[in-house]
């Protein structure tokens, strides 16, 4: 299926072609405990008011707040209202219990003091309460997070770890998810060895594989081989036609494939025929873009979503961000959108190119500027340096590559995993 540039998309458009082609996955039950990452595909429902029943938040004093509302005063001490235990007889005016976080509130107190507002008594068994106190202070009510019946995850939701913990308050043991994509990744390339390889004159690494993979995991997606012991997770293959086909027809087990390299005009650029001749539907080959333009999307012979990615790691990159990305939440029950862009503004000028289309350009965001995010882009040298890349926590967008864009300048971005990570210094050591 080749292509010119009059027939690229726009980035819009093949956001828009994207979205149409893609349904979550089946859904399946996982417990809890192994559902970190997984979208749901069910909401989670309280069975039971949450909390379960009036607790104390904060070591101190069970009391009735009418009795220490003249405070300074004391109040004889009852006993006990450990965490854990319940406390069945009510306290009576001007007693008070002492208590640990969490515990039940006894029968008849309405606030807790906290020890640190209080001293000791007259006698051994008083304590003295230094300050008033308000009915219901540091005490969560009944049901007041969430009453039975009502959501507490909805569906849709990724389960990070503050939401497993939300779920496992309900008391639930497995949860109703989105099976996650699997995807099959095939590099190409007489000339792309694979890593720990001694270099040949005219060889280079798979950079491409190791950076999918990850990308892939990033995204919550897993990682789909023919062969379960092979631990790297993608095929390589040679610029052979017979070759590629039997490892596409592999991967086409799979949910999602992505082939990288052999996307162009060249006469080894045998992916796009490859994938027609097993069935496959394009929905576009190329996009009005910078770097990546040789991006194709399409359909696989039994619904798999298939993607052909430019060679250059830098492309693949930026292909992935803007493209699979979105496939791959779409599959996972999140909504199949464009990524998330933030603004940010220009700390440095980015330079024109002679080439007009947009450009998504890698670059360092710092969220430390005050009351702003900054953003200027990295020493890079085009779409086949991954180290350049490499010093990159987002790419920035260009709206024309053509026409440079100056310091102050409000510019859309996309963060990189890892964007608030710290990084170290980029500058290029000299000997």
């Amino acid at each position: 299926m080749p292509h010119d540039d009059r027939s690229l998309r726009t980035i819009e458009e093949a956001w828009r072609l994207i979205a149409a082609e893609v349904r979550p996955l089946a859904t399946e039950s996982v417990p809890l405990l192994r559902a970190h990452g997984d979208v749901l595909a069910e909401s989670i429902v309280a069975a039971m008011d949450l909390p379960p029943f009036d607790r104390a938040m904060m070591d101190g004093y069970a009391v009735h707040a009418a009795d220490v509302a003249a405070a300074p005063c004391e109040l004889h001490i009852a006993g006990d209202a450990p965490a854990g235990a319940v406390v069945e007889q009510a306290v009576q005016p001007g007693a008070c219990l002492r208590i640990n976080t969490g515990a039940p509130m006894p029968p008849g107190t309405d606030a807790v003091v906290p020890v640190e507002w209080t001293a000791p008594g007259s006698a051994a068994d008083h304590v003295r309460v230094e300050r008033s106190i308000t009915v219901g202070r540091h005490v969560a009510r009944r049901g007041e997070n969430r009453r039975c019946g009502q959501v507490v995850l909805a569906a849709g939701t990724r389960l990070h770890a503050a939401q497993i913990a939300a779920a496992a308050t309900t008391n639930v043991e497995t949860v109703t998810v989105h099976r996650r994509p699997r995807v099959a990744i095939v590099s190409t390339g007489d000339e792309v060895v694979e890593l720990g390889s001694a270099l040949r004159p005219g060889q280079i690494i798979d950079s491409n594989g190791p950076m999918l993979v990850a990308l892939t995991r990033e995204a919550g997606g897993r990682i789909f081989t023919d062969d379960d012991s092979q631990p790297r997770g993608w095929t390589h293959v040679r610029d052979e036609a017979e070759l590629l086909r039997e490892a596409l027809i592999r991967a086409l087990r799979a949910d999602v494939v992505i082939a990288v390299g052999g996307m162009s005009k060249g006469t080894l650029d045998l992916v796009p025929d490859a994938f027609e001749r097993l069935g496959a539907r394009w929905v576009f080959h190329g996009v009005a873009m910078r770097p990546g333009k040789p991006v194709a999307y399409g359909v696989g012979p039994d619904g798999q979503h298939i993607f052909g990615l430019p060679g250059n790691p830098v492309s693949s990159l930026v292909c992935f961000v803007l493209f699979v990305q979105m496939v791959i939440d779409g599959l996972q029950g999140l909504p199949a959108t464009p990524p998330e862009r933030i603004l940010a503004t220009a700390a440095e000028p980015f330079l024109p190119v002679r080439d007009p289309r947009p450009a998504y350009v890698p670059a360092r965001l710092d969220f430390r500027s005050p009351g702003r995010q900054t953003i200027r882009p990295v020493p890079w040298r085009g779409s086949g340096d991954p180290i350049g890349a490499g010093r990159a926590n987002a790419l920035a967008h260009q709206p024309k590559g053509d026409v440079e864009i100056p310091v102050g300048t409000l510019l859309e971005a996309i963060p990189l995993a890892g964007a608030f990570d710290p990084v170290g210094d980029d500058r290029t050591p000299t000997g």
